[in-house]
């Protein structure tokens, strides 16, 4: 009898345990995919970039969805295949056009759904959602892209670097700057040295 009762009284410890950190894990977010409903929409890209399964989908910086597989269909122009999950309580526009964003120091990428401007569409139907097309950049096409503009001249930038009139000019404009808070600060030291108090 008093072993039953033991036994009674841990199953019961045991079960109040896992209710309260099934609650611990909904208040902290862990478990909220269980009452969320969502449903898929088909992203073809021309490369991954970073992205995997689980990475997060963003409408304008707000959480909507993420990214449940990722696969390859090389018989599209755009072979990569992205399958997102969508919260269908989110009124997500049909017209977004998705962008990739490279999370910082290491992080994963995540899909930004962007809202053109001066456009208004209904939002996506669940039972009938449209396939979305894209495509990303990667960092090193960036990089490439802005050396090229620099070699040309293209930007401020680059005309300052490849005119060497504008960089003479840039560095007299600074020699003269130096000279004039120079004798700025001489007349200070003078006027101080005068008995007079000048604050600033």
């Amino acid at each position: 009898m008093r072993h039953s009762w033991q036994d009674f009284m841990v199953g019961l410890a045991s079960i109040l345990a896992l209710a309260g950190l099934s609650a611990l894990l909904l208040l902290f977010g862990e478990m909220t995919w269980i009452f969320q409903r969502s449903f898929a929409v088909t992203l073809h890209a021309n490369m991954a970039a970073g992205l995997r399964a689980g990475s997060q989908v963003m409408l304008e910086g707000v959480p909507v969805g993420e990214v449940k597989a990722i696969g390859l269909d090389t018989e599209h122009a755009l072979p990569v295949v992205l399958t997102l999950n969508l919260d269908r309580r989110q009124p997500i526009p049909a017209s977004v056009r998705p962008t990739i964003s490279a999370g910082l120091l290491g992080g994963g990428s995540r899909i930004d759904l962007r809202i053109p401007d001066g456009t208004r569409s209904a939002p996506m139907d669940p039972a009938h959602p449209p396939e979305l097309e894209a495509r990303f950049t990667s960092l090193g096409d960036q990089i490439d892209s802005l050396m090229a503009k620099l070699t040309t001249g293209d930007g401020t930038i680059a005309k300052l670097m490849n005119d060497p009139r504008l960089y003479e000019e840039a560095s007299e404009a600074a020699a003269r700057l130096a000279l004039t808070l120079r004798d700025l600060q001489e007349i200070v030291r003078r006027v101080k040295a005068e008995g007079l108090d000048i604050r600033f």
